[in-house]
């Protein structure tokens, strides 16, 4: 294969990633980011259950699951072995001799959003009203959802008159009205047609306060192996991405040491699937994927880089824009690589089309804001 003479030296980088101290800064500080959702309510409110539904985890799995985080909270993997998402659990607000105040200040300073959940059957909600009053300063900047549970327990305008209820009361409570959400999770054995009532509403909820899980909440709706081998990396790339657009920010730098980044990211990748990542397998790589596709990227990259020099709208504008689309080109090219490496483990063709088009939509999922 042909290689154009700009585009050696982005080969090189991917192959064989040099390194720094602020590189290797860049990705400790990215890398093993993983979104926490903090589930706040009193006991059987609920929480386990959605958990449960989120993720596809049996009752079991998530009763054995929990690790401990202070002496009464507890954070929840999924998946275990490679998490990409983290459940924290508070104790059921409302239990005698249980002071919450350590709980709600751990969690307040480490989540990405707070899921608030209430059953619409108490409108007793005074242990966790006081408690969001008391934290009310400190969740003025979280993202926070409501989710009311347990909707087959009342009905009508008994139903209507409790969720305007505990809605009004959490709206006092935080000085604010936050998003909502009516879900009701019931069991086979108790006779209802549907026992996933706002399972789909819940979940476009909770992406819409934390857009990076819009993949890994679909985990156990995979229908794919390859998908779901794929799906407990989604961190481990979003990590690298991250660390991509970081040193995307300023001028030049990125030039190289967003193709080092990458070349970090597909090494480790590799690793994973059982591949020894080296120059022949970075030329084969391109070469499914399509060198002319991968050259018009290089060749962005660099036009991005130098739009960062131009007055005024390159320290701005430019770098936002540059660091924007280095981490949906970092992460396209993970996905993809992804994609590649199962096909290679498992001995299956891949057509160039295909690998295209997982890059493309790949690319188009983290572009868009």
């Amino acid at each position: 294969m042909k290689l154009q003479p700009g585009f050696r030296r982005w080969l090189k980088e991917l192959v064989q990633p040099s390194s720094s101290p602020a590189l290797e800064n860049a990705l400790e500080q990215h890398r093993d980011t993983v979104p926490v959702l903090w589930l706040l309510g009193k006991t059987g409110a609920g929480k386990s259950s959605i958990i449960q539904r989120l993720t596809g985890d049996s009752k079991t799995e998530i009763g054995n699951g929990f690790a401990p985080c202070t002496q009464t909270a507890q954070l929840y993997n999924h998946p275990a072995s490679a998490p990409v998402v983290r459940f924290l659990d508070t104790r059921g607000l409302g239990e005698a001799r249980y002071d919450a105040t350590e709980d709600i200040e751990v969690a307040s300073h480490g989540s990405h959003a707070l899921i608030l959940v209430t059953r619409v059957d108490d409108s007793s909600q005074s242990a966790v009203l006081d408690a969001l009053t008391a934290q009310r300063k400190k969740l003025a900047s979280m993202a926070i959802l409501h989710v009311h549970t347990h909707l087959h327990t009342l009905s009508g305008d008994e139903l209507t008159r409790a969720i305007q209820f505990n809605t009004e009361a959490v709206t006092n409570a935080l000085g604010r009205k936050p998003e909502s959400v009516l879900v009701d999770f019931t069991s086979p054995e108790d006779g209802f047609d549907d026992i996933n009532i706002g399972l789909s509403e819940l979940r476009r909820a909770i992406v819409s306060l934390v857009p990076e899980l819009t993949r890994v909440l679909a985990l156990h709706e995979a229908d794919n192996r390859e998908t779901e081998v794929f799906l407990p990396l989604r961190r481990e790339i979003l990590g690298y991405a991250s660390a991509a657009a970081a040193v995307d920010l300023f001028p030049a730098v990125g030039l190289f040491a967003v193709p080092t980044v990458q070349g970090k990211l597909l090494h480790t990748l590799a690793g994973r699937y059982n591949i020894v990542w080296n120059r022949q397998v970075a030329l084969e790589f391109v070469a499914a994927l399509g060198s002319g596709f991968l050259y018009r990227y290089a060749i962005s990259l660099a036009g991005r880089q130098l739009g960062k020099f131009i007055p005024v709208y390159g320290q701005s504008a430019g770098a936002a824009a540059a660091a924007t689309l280095s981490f949906a080109s970092t992460y396209a090219l993970g996905r993809a690589a992804c994609m590649y490496f199962y096909h290679q483990q498992n001995q299956l063709s891949i057509s160039t089309e295909s690998l295209q088009e997982a890059f493309k939509q790949a690319f188009e999922d983290q572009k868009a804001p």
